[in-house]
């Protein structure tokens, strides 16, 4: 009797190890977790805003006169500024008021941050990275071309800068100049802002 129930407790044992060293070869080593940094809003600055506007003489500056609001929806205004950025590897995060609304692949070079267009496939510019510092370019832009022979409108906003070559160059759909703005209706602005984002030593609590 006593024989067999040792017989029963050998063959218990060797179950039981054969269970566990089978579980342990199951499992599933957890991923190591991206490294990430926190970037938190600072601030906002202006760095520049042009307006232009059409007469029979041609155009004219009127810049110190206008307001953005005038051009574009305050709200939108509003909308395209983010409380966060998480960098993950080659991954940025943004995120408005705690919840996450878009991420895209990044690289550096020499300090500027390029951010990938998944749509049109390039490498399109998205601010800079000083230290702990990130800056991300917002460009707004509206446009109207009344004088012929060609007309032509758009108005919208994207990551990145505008300058005076959107609306002024060799371009048939532009204007080769300010000078030839020769409609009341001509319109040519664009107003260009940097959000300024500090990493955070620590994580919040």
């Amino acid at each position: 009797m006593k024989l067999n129930y040792f017989a029963y407790l050998f063959m218990f044992i060797l179950l039981v190890t054969a269970c566990s060293k089978s579980n342990d070869e199951n499992i599933i080593p957890e991923e190591p977790q991206p490294k990430e940094s926190i970037y938190l809003f600072l601030k906002e600055e202006i760095i520049d805003f042009k307006v232009y506007k059409g007469s029979v003489n041609g155009g004219i500056e009127v810049s110190k006169m206008e307001k953005p609001e005038s051009f574009w929806n305050p709200y939108k205004l509003i909308d395209l500024k983010y409380d966060t950025l998480i960098v993950r590897n080659d991954s940025i995060f943004e995120r408005p008021e705690k919840y996450e609304k878009n991420n895209f692949r990044f690289r550096v070079s020499n300090d500027t941050i390029y951010q990938w267009n998944r749509y049109a496939e390039f490498w399109a510019l998205y601010g800079l990275k000083k230290d702990d510092i990130i800056e991300h370019y917002i460009s707004f832009y509206s446009f109207q071309k009344a004088t012929p022979p060609y007309l032509f409108a758009e108005n919208g906003h994207n990551d990145g800068l505008v300058d005076s070559s959107r609306y002024f160059s060799n371009n048939e759909y532009v204007f080769k100049s300010p000078k030839n703005m020769l409609s009341v209706n001509d319109l040519a602005t664009w107003y260009n802002t940097k959000h300024i984002f500090k990493k955070l030593t620590k994580d919040p609590k």
